[in-house]
């Protein structure tokens, strides 16, 4: 079992998964959502924007000051490790990705659905 977090579009196609990237639902949730309940969470093509240039900032400046002030990580018992380690830079990096594809092939009228499970 662990963290695992679904994004998709509001016509129910799934468009991204991430596994264990608690600093992205850690983002997600406190930017956009209001209870950590694994209820969905309503996030626009902008708020998928935001997120994209936040990573893009951590990785950029490329500290472990940088990611805790700006993605950190957050605990839970299915979470996953809460390091700034390599397993970190790789989901900041595998999320640019993700986004920059579905950014590009979105709308700016687009809505998604955001929700985790553990």
């Amino acid at each position: 079992m662990g963290l695992d977090m679904y994004l998709y579009r509001k016509e129910v196609e799934e468009v991204a998964y991430w596994r264990k990237a608690n600093a992205i639902h850690n983002w997600i949730v406190t930017n956009w959502g209001t209870v950590d309940d694994c209820s969905p969470i309503s996030i626009s093509i902008s708020g998928l924007i935001d997120l994209r240039d936040t990573c893009v900032k951590v990785v950029d400046l490329g500290t472990e000051e940088a990611a805790m002030e700006l993605l950190p990580p957050v605990g839970g018992f299915f979470f996953g490790t809460t390091d700034i380690n390599d397993w970190y830079w790789d989901d900041i990096k595998g999320t640019i990705t993700k986004l920059n594809e579905i950014i590009e092939t979105s709308t700016d009228d687009q809505e998604f659905e955001y929700q985790a499970s553990w």
